[in-house]
């Protein structure tokens, strides 16, 4: 009740203050700045010294006031004095009266800290510097400043309560302040002076703009020399990097106003130190979605190496402090540098089943994750995305808009991780991600809800047509035996053919296509991109594809090249639908076109899942 109270009068004396800073610029306006501005319109030069002068000491000190009651205040923003002031002032009294704004400002701060043990949480500022400070790597709390008025993110007013709780004398405090905000007292006092000089004495618009251009690139080379010594170079290849909060800032502007998040179930924000956590993984843009859980910390990702190879993608994902990850093999580098986030106290992120879900349902995960989970020894997170399937599913182009859900089920913390075996840790993985989007009710008003189903739903249940279904607007149909259905607003089919959903329809083609594994032999030939292991640079070839009880071949016929993998070796087979699949080979990436029809990419990538499926079942094992 006694917090409560305090945080009351902390508000009231805020406010209060706000007040008296909003009174004060109307008076340095309305008597000074106003009248000021119109007598050099006016080129009455004698009679704006004359003002300025009549104002004497009343009309600094309000400068002086304004700067630093704007500091204890924190939220009006100190830019627009600064810029009066250059207008009002010559440039060098302007600096000097908003410097003094500064000192003064930081000194009350100081008292209100100390003596009236006023903390200013109320300004929800201290976590944002507190996580500056981590990345920053310093201990020194006036290197911590100087890094922060350099900063053009945080307010110089919550810069120095922060600091003001630390152990730092008065005098160190008060100088660094004092020093520490000129660069950008600065830079608006040079463009209020150049704007001034516009205005009165006829100075060009191209001048104008130059100075203004000038003094931002100034403090901008500033503020980099700044930032890299204390910010990027220290944190680079971290998800603590400056090009982290760029890719976040980009995905948020690509996605915040397409798809409402809402994260239920557990806190995990309130672990401390670093976590695994693992997801299902239904759309592209789970990344985006997962992040949600945890708004105060940057996650570690373990990405598809091949995106590592593209040009400017790889190099942000290298600097991210990203995880390359070779699909469906053995990759040991990537274990390691898992144990080096977990090391160095990122919380990482993985997709277990190694690829988008074909058709809405969580698909098989990789035993080797409960085994990574055991060794890691560190919390457990595991989370469910609800809806993401069918906001954007790999077989459609477009997006559509809706609230994707995502649910931290479960928390295993150190204790109780220690009580599992791997096979009692992978059943409730299994669980714990388990999602059948066609489950949620969701509602989508959009049309063209069937475009591109056909492309993963090749072939017809009914007649057994092979690449015999096509897909237009809402409508999706075998054309060899006319059966035909509707797809409905919540992703539903209506028909005459029995089937529910996507996924029913993919189940129905699995029964297929399992009556014909024991004579399986399929042969296509194939157009091939082979990446190099570290870059985007590929060799293209031509050769011939097989897939049959055994395993998989390919035979280059333009050189003596080719592999195979047997059904052991290979966990399984990633594609895009009607495009290409692939597989790594000898570290290198293969990218498999088909020259013939591309909806045999869904059905590579179906068929060695059923082989899979066979052999785990000869082996009594089903992880």
């Amino acid at each position: 009740m006694q917090g409560k109270k305090k945080r009351t009068l902390e508000k009231i004396v805020v406010f209060s203050l706000a007040a008296v800073v909003i009174a004060l610029l109307v008076f340095f306006l309305k008597d000074i700045f106003f009248p000021f501005i119109r007598l050099e319109i006016d080129k009455n030069f004698e009679g704006a010294k004359e003002l300025l002068r009549s104002k004497g000491i009343l009309g600094g000190a309000t400068v002086v006031l304004v700067e630093a009651l704007q500091m204890v205040v924190i939220f009006i923003p100190a830019e627009f004095i600064q810029l009066s002031s250059g207008m009002s002032y010559p440039w060098y009294l302007a600096v000097i009266l908003c410097d003094l704004g500064v000192v003064l400002g930081a000194s009350i701060i100081c008292f209100i800290v100390h003596i009236l043990n006023f903390d200013g949480d109320i300004f929800h500022q201290s976590d944002k510097i507190s996580k500056y400070e981590k990345a920053g790597r310093t201990r020194s709390v006036v290197i911590l400043m100087y890094f922060l008025f350099f900063m053009p993110i945080i307010p110089f007013g919550a810069i120095c309560y922060f600091a003001s709780h630390r152990r730092i004398s008065y005098p160190r405090y008060i100088l660094t302040c004092a020093t520490g905000v000129i660069p950008s007292i600065g830079t608006s006092i040079i463009m209020g002076t150049a704007i001034k000089e516009f205005i009165a004495n006829n100075l060009r618009l191209w001048v104008l703009v130059l100075i203004i251009v000038g003094a931002a690139a100034i403090l901008f080379v500033l503020i980099f020399i700044v930032l890299y010594k204390f910010y990027i170079r220290q944190n680079n290849n971290t998800p603590d990097s400056v090009f982290y909060s760029l890719f976040r800032k980009v995905a948020d502007i690509h996605l915040k106003r397409k798809c409402r998040i809402k994260v239920e179930g557990q806190n995990v924000a309130e672990i401390e130190g670093p976590y695994l956590l693992l997801s299902n993984h239904a759309s592209f843009y789970d990344f985006y979605f997962i992040a949600a859980v945890d708004r105060k910390r940057n996650f570690c990702y373990v990405l598809n190496r091949h995106y590592f190879g593209m040009p400017l993608i790889g190099w942000v994902a290298k600097r991210c402090g990203f995880i390359p990850k070779k699909i469906f093999s053995g990759d040991v580098e990537t274990v390691k540098k898992i144990f080096r986030m977990k090391e160095k106290g990122y919380p990482v992120i993985m997709f277990p089943e190694g690829r988008l879900s074909s058709d809405g349902v969580t698909s098989r995960i990789n035993p080797a994750t409960a085994e990574l989970a055991l060794k890691l020894d560190i919390p457990l997170v595991l989370a469910r995305i609800s809806n993401s399937y069918l906001v954007k599913p790999k077989w459609r182009k477009k997006l559509f808009r809706n609230t994707v859900k995502v649910t931290v089920g479960r928390i295993i913390d150190r204790e109780e991780l220690n009580t599992f075996d791997k096979e009692a840790l992978i059943r409730v993985i299994e669980a714990e991600l388990y999602e059948n989007a066609f489950e949620n009710g969701v509602t989508f008003k959009n049309k063209g809800k069937a475009e591109g189903l056909d492309g993963l739903l090749y072939m017809c249940p009914h007649c057994g047509g092979l690449y015999s279904t096509r897909a237009e607007g809402d409508t999706f149909a075998c054309v060899d035996c006319g059966k035909s259905y509707t797809v409905n607003a919540n992703y539903g089919f209506s028909g005459e053919g029995g089937l529910l959903n996507v996924h029913d329809y993919y189940e129905a083609i699995k029964e297929q296509e399992r009556k014909k594994l024991a004579d399986l032999d399929l042969e296509t030939d194939v157009a091939v991109k082979i990446f190099d292991k570290n870059s985007n640079k590929f060799v293209r070839d031509e050769g011939v594809f097989r897939l049959d009880a055994e395993g998989v071949r390919y035979r280059s016929v333009k050189r003596d090249y080719g592999f195979g993998f047997a059904l052991k070796d290979l966990e399984g087979i990633a594609y895009s639908v009607n495009e290409e699949f692939e597989l790594y080979y000898d570290n290198r990436l293969h990218y498999f076109y088909p020259k013939g029809n591309r909806k045999i990419c869904t059905r590579v990538a179906l068929l060695y899942d059923l082989l899979k499926e066979e052999e785990y079942g000869k082996h009594g094992k089903q992880n």
